[in-house]
């Protein structure tokens, strides 16, 4: 049903009524050269809200969706943004497991949930930062909630995913990053039973792209809330392609997937060497575009 719903609405949606949505416009940060209406999110939106059966998880959809579709119409800057963040991390964290644990270490409460919340508008963030190119926050969220069991999530996801796929006929926009920024994090805090360190390497992607972001931009001595167009799939795609780096991409969150699942303490040094490896391929590409590795 979740996945009917998506395809449907995405159905109808782009083939009769794409004016009727915010579109994306093109600049100098976004490669695609057209217009792309912004009808991922609604359609998602949608089918979770009629098919997801647990109050929590539909008040935090409602929430982020909210969010995400006045940021697609009026275009909120990152100070306005962050309250309302706050409020999607704080219904997260209500709704997170009580106990939280690092390596299965157990956390103090009052410091575990302070940590919890800055994970939460991290990852949040996170999402955002990997819908920079067609279908691969689609297709890396599909994947790590089909791993997880969330089939609603995952089919929902995957009935809008062929509107996605390069060239993309729709986005999720903001609408839909939220919708799976608010989620998944609280799915992967669920599923590995409050493990803040398993749940970061499951989601290893999306992880790795926040944290790099901001460490890049705090070395070029940038502010590290302002976008740019150095992220991991922008500089891939000039030096592979669309295809080839939506196919790097995905295995490398796969392969996070597989190592969180593991739940050993080796997964999270595999992540960090991986992460490490790519952080200063990327880096050094970022100021040397004749860079190969």
């Amino acid at each position: 049903m979740s996945f009917v719903i998506a395809f449907v609405l995405s159905l109808v949606f782009v083939r009769f009524f794409p004016q009727k949505f915010p579109v994306d416009l093109p600049n100098s940060r976004k490669i695609h050269k057209m217009p792309i209406p912004l009808t991922g999110g609604t359609a998602i939106f949608v089918a979770l809200l009629v098919t997801e059966n647990r109050p929590g998880v539909i008040v935090l959809v409602c929430l982020a969706f909210l969010v995400g579709i006045l940021d697609d119409i009026e275009q909120l800057s990152y100070k306005i943004k962050l309250p309302f963040q706050l409020i999607i991390a704080l219904f997260g964290t209500m709704s997170a497991p009580n106990g939280l644990y690092f390596l299965s270490i157990p956390l103090n409460a009052v410091f575990g949930k302070i940590v919890l919340i800055f994970w939460f508008m991290s990852m949040f963030n996170a999402i955002n930062m990997i819908d920079g190119m067609d279908a691969l926050a689609c297709s890396t969220s599909m994947l790590s909630a089909f791993l997880m069991g969330e089939w609603h999530l995952g089919l929902a996801i995957g009935g809008f995913l062929p509107f996605n796929l390069p060239k993309a006929k729709s986005f999720l926009g903001n609408s839909g990053s939220a919708i799976l920024g608010a989620v998944l994090p609280l799915f992967a805090i669920v599923f590995f039973k409050g493990d803040l360190c398993y749940a970061t390497v499951f989601l290893g992607y999306p992880a790795y792209e926040v944290v790099s972001s901001f460490l890049r931009r705090v070395i070029g001595h940038r502010n590290p809330f302002m976008a740019d167009k150095k992220h991991t799939h922008h500089l891939f795609m000039k030096k592979l392609g669309v295809w080839r780096t939506l196919t790097l991409l995905i295995s490398f969150s796969f392969s996070c997937n597989l190592l969180g699942l593991t739940e050993k303490f080796w997964s999270l040094a595999i992540f960090f060497l991986i992460s490490g490896i790519l952080f200063a391929y990327c880096f050094l590409q970022g100021r040397n575009s004749d860079f190969n590795l």
